[in-house]
């Protein structure tokens, strides 16, 4: 099975534009290092937690303290050397980052102090605002929420505080583990609106025409790293028309939205989907010859569920583009070749019947 050659986050593709022109940035840059530090600091909190009177007093729960701090270093050293990616490991890091944050708070003795502690999770908030998105945020909200609720409520069945002095405390601590990563998470999403408004499709928030054509450099340079192959398609949805006169424009851009999202699955981490038309799409992915015309065949697939209404499929047509060592600049006429040929092709399946991809998949010859 190939890699995933790129390294998308796990948030809408449309993104993606902004992210490629920043990822390498000194702004992410700052976030990824402050992220690392949070994480090496937690490990020298857990260790110092072990000589505070307010640490734990049994043995057992002193080698957990130990064991998580030191556990926590792998992760840690990872994040610094870049090796924690993928959406699936990402998501892995973040739950491991709430549970240890909540597995060290719970040892300490007085809940006054456990409490305070939990301002922890603003840092874990802001790893999921960065590199998690909305949803993994919301999770982690509703986690450090019940958590913090959970210590307030131990403390008063304890008798450490009064009613008056656990709402006041537990008011200050939430408005910092809620309020600040939301806030975040609302200015992230506007400033990723405002440098992607113009290169994403309003409809499906997939990349437009002009967002594609910024993103293929991207494909363009990690193709050229890895020595694999670019390939260009050109889908598009079969006797869309009929559908808008059948069931309506509501209902047309449903499946337009659904066909784009679809697409944009099929190919994640090996290239992108663009709405590039009213019912066109085009992709740029790479890869091995083998693997793209693979890829390529399972597209009108990838788009079709039985359960859908209405069932609708979709024709392709492909091309590749072989980079060789010298080509370090991006070459905008060949791309734009490879995008007529591949139209070219797609028409032709069209003409055949459609639900089809033709994945000749033919080199393009340069001049």
């Amino acid at each position: 099975m190939e890699d995933q050659f790129l390294h998308p986050w796990p948030v809408p593709s449309s993104w993606m534009v902004w992210g490629s022109k920043t990822g390498r940035g000194a702004s992410l840059r700052l976030v990824h290092f402050t992220i690392g530090f949070c994480s090496l600091n937690f490990s020298l909190v857990a260790c110092l937690l072990l000589f505070s009177t307010e640490g734990p007093e049994r043995p057992f729960v002193q080698a957990w303290v130990v064991g998580v701090a030191v556990i926590n270093l792998i992760p840690t050293v990872f994040w610094f050397r870049g090796w924690i990616e993928g959406p699936l490991t990402l998501k892995v890091y973040g739950l491991w980052a709430d549970l240890a944050t909540a597995s060290i708070l719970i040892t300490v003795i007085n809940r006054n102090q456990a409490l305070f502690g939990t301002v922890l999770f603003v840092a874990t908030g802001a790893y999921f605002t960065y590199f998690l998105g909305f949803h993994w945020l919301a999770f982690h909200l509703a986690f450090a929420t019940t958590f913090v609720i959970a210590l307030t409520v131990l403390g008063l069945a304890n008798g450490e505080y009064s009613v008056v002095s656990a709402i006041l405390r537990s008011d200050v601590v939430l408005c910092a583990v809620i309020a600040i990563p939301a806030t975040i998470q609302f200015m992230w999403r506007q400033l990723l609106w405002r440098a992607t408004g113009s290169k994403v499709d309003a409809l499906t928030g997939l990349l437009n025409r002009r967002g594609l054509w910024d993103m293929t450099e991207q494909v363009w340079s990690t193709a050229l790293a890895n020595h694999v192959d670019v390939a260009v398609a050109v889908v598009d949805i079969d006797k869309f028309k009929a559908v808008n006169d059948t069931y309506g424009h509501e209902v047309g851009d449903t499946v337009i939205i659904r066909t784009g999202m679809r697409l944009q699955d099929h190919v994640n981490g090996f290239g992108y989907a663009a709405r590039t038309g009213g019912e066109e799409f085009t992709i740029v992915m790479m890869g091995s010859p083998q693997g793209l015309r693979k890829r390529v065949a399972t597209l009108p697939k990838s788009v079709v569920e039985t359960s859908d209404a209405p069932l609708v499929t979709i024709s392709v047509g492909a091309v590749t583009l072989s980079i060789t060592p010298d080509q370090e600049q991006f070459d905008y006429n060949e791309f734009s070749r490879a995008i007529v040929a591949a139209d070219r092709m797609m028409y032709d399946a069209k003409s055949g019947g459609g639900n089809v991809a033709n994945n000749v998949l033919p080199t393009i010859s340069r001049p």
